[in-house]
């Protein structure tokens, strides 16, 4: 018997379900035991199939974060609409739900895991700076009273905080978690956006 032939439709189609699938057993069973046969069967393919698309479990990971990643450039920008800027209260929206979102890869995945990542990708684990510098004048472009002075390395240092703590929370005392949380917030945008500007 042949192997199937997707067309290039059926193909980002088939990848994209993947993607779904794959993320829902990253949050039922971790990077460890979310295999490579657990997301073909979701899917309706086979264990072979899978390796048609990805290299491996690590590289359908990183392809993951980058799925995830397109999506919430998409979603901003769908919420921008036709205006030029997001108001200040939007704006916050946008960077509560970058820590806050449920679909993030990173809060399902163990240290280790991420060491796997790195392994299988060491040009994308150093801490590039310029890259992430590069992401946030992105965002940056789209809101609304954004500060002149905003520091880069200080509002990514902020962000990476703020997800640490969301991915290690079992550790933090849960009930004054959310208060940590709107300080960590408070001193973000205060770090991001003019002091007079509301929201």
């Amino acid at each position: 018997m042949s192997p199937k032939l997707f067309s290039i439709a059926e193909k980002e189609q088939l990848k994209e379900k993947m993607f779904h699938a794959g993320l829902e057993l990253l949050k039922e069973y971790g990077m460890t035991h979310m295999s490579v046969e657990k997301i073909a069967a979701a899917v309706g393919i086979g264990k072979s199939t899978f390796y048609n698309f990805f290299l491996s479990k690590e590289d359908f990971v990183l392809q993951l974060i980058e799925f995830n990643r397109s999506r919430f450039w998409q979603a901003v920008s769908e919420m921008l609409g036709e205006r030029d800027k997001l108001t200040v209260r939007e704006s916050k929206q946008v960077l509560i739900s970058i820590i806050n979102n449920r679909d993030s890869v990173y809060q399902y995945l163990t240290p280790e895991d991420e060491k796997k990542l790195a392994d299988a990708t060491p040009e994308k684990a150093a801490v590039n700076i310029d890259e992430e510098t590069e992401t946030l004048q992105r965002l940056f472009e789209m809101f609304e009273n954004v500060r002149e002075d905003v520091d880069h390395a200080v509002v990514s240092n902020l962000l990476k905080i703020l997800a640490l703590a969301a991915e290690s929370r079992s550790m933090l005392h849960e009930s004054g978690y959310e208060r940590t949380q709107e300080k960590l917030f408070a001193l973000l945008f205060g770090c991001i956006f003019e002091e007079d500007s509301n929201g």
